[in-house]
């Protein structure tokens, strides 16, 4: 009666020990700087006339599995231009990698939101006659995550 009593403890014990190990999810402040260590990266290989940076930061379980990803909204700002990229970071080991990112135009994003796995970006895309700075026409772009795939959702 003491050996299954004793394997119930020791199987419990185990059980919490794994439930402690896994990591919180980053508070705001975290997100931000592993946002802005990713976005050194996109820099260092950019060139010297174009700068990134962070615009909204959401941190969300996106697939359900209990362990939160990074969600960044970046802008890389040229001399003339700029454009929007979308990527989803998640934690590998110790660290937050690039786990997929949005690979076609965005338009003018005015806004992220991120709910029930859900990745929505409120965005602007010129008319038939506005200026490339001044686009008009609105337009909900949403993402879904799947490890290492960002791919658009209905």
């Amino acid at each position: 009666m003491g050996i299954p009593v004793l394997r119930s403890t020791c199987l419990l014990l185990l059980v919490a020990v794994y439930a402690n190990a896994r990591a919180a999810p980053p508070d705001a402040d975290q997100a931000r700087r592993i946002a802005e260590q990713f976005l050194a990266t996109q820099q260092a290989s950019a060139s010297p006339q174009e700068a990134y940076e962070a615009g909204d930061i959401a941190v969300a379980d996106l697939d359900g599995d209990g362990e939160a990803e990074v969600v960044v909204l970046w802008t890389m700002l040229g001399p003339t231009y700029w454009s929007h990229g979308l990527a989803v970071l998640a934690r590998q080991g110790a660290r937050y990698v690039p786990s997929g990112e949005a690979q076609e135009a965005l338009g003018s994003v005015e806004g992220m939101s991120v709910s029930g796995g859900v990745i929505q970006l409120k965005t602007k895309w010129p008319g038939p006659n506005d200026p490339r700075c001044c686009p008009t026409v609105a337009k909900t772009l949403r993402y879904r995550w799947s490890p290492g795939k960002l791919t658009p959702a209905k």
